[in-house]
């Protein structure tokens, strides 16, 4: 589990469509309530899974 960012905006992504997310409360929406990552995140696990 990652720590939540103390600095915005994130951009998130739900595998298909990128989005900015401005503070913690959406963050946390969007990685527990959602189930997205961060971009960055996500880049990562997909060159992990090549």
């Amino acid at each position: 589990m990652s720590a939540i960012p103390t600095q915005y905006p994130v951009t998130m992504t739900d595998g298909t469509t990128d989005y900015e997310v401005f503070d913690a409360s959406a963050y946390v929406n969007a990685v527990f309530s959602l189930g997205h990552q961060e971009k960055t995140e996500a880049a990562k696990a997909a060159g992990r899974r090549k």
